[in-house]
């Protein structure tokens, strides 16, 4: 039996906070769009690769590939810690 793990490109706050831009990897337009928007209202975070289905109990990775709203010097762990707590609420 071969299962598939479900790939998605998402924007991850510093606080955990996220959002999906979907399964095909997103335009540089589309980056831009999401960077300029953070940064509209002084947030920042990063452009990242999700592996694993997010509404499941599964694990799920994150490999974050690029920053992008106001500039930061952020730590990527405690985001990556906030998104885990986060889909944990969301999942039980």
């Amino acid at each position: 039996m071969c299962t598939e793990t479900e790939t998605r490109w998402i924007v991850l706050g510093t606080d955990g906070r996220h959002v999906s831009l979907g399964r095909a990897e997103p335009s540089k337009a589309e980056i831009t769009a999401a960077s300029d928007a953070l940064a509209a209202q002084g947030l920042s975070g990063w452009l990242a690769h999700m592996q694993g289905e997010y509404y499941s109990r599964g694990k799920v990775t994150l490999e974050p590939l690029q920053r992008i709203g106001a500039e930061h010097d952020a730590d990527w762990q405690a985001a990556l810690a906030a998104f885990h707590a986060a889909r944990h609420r969301a999942t039980h």
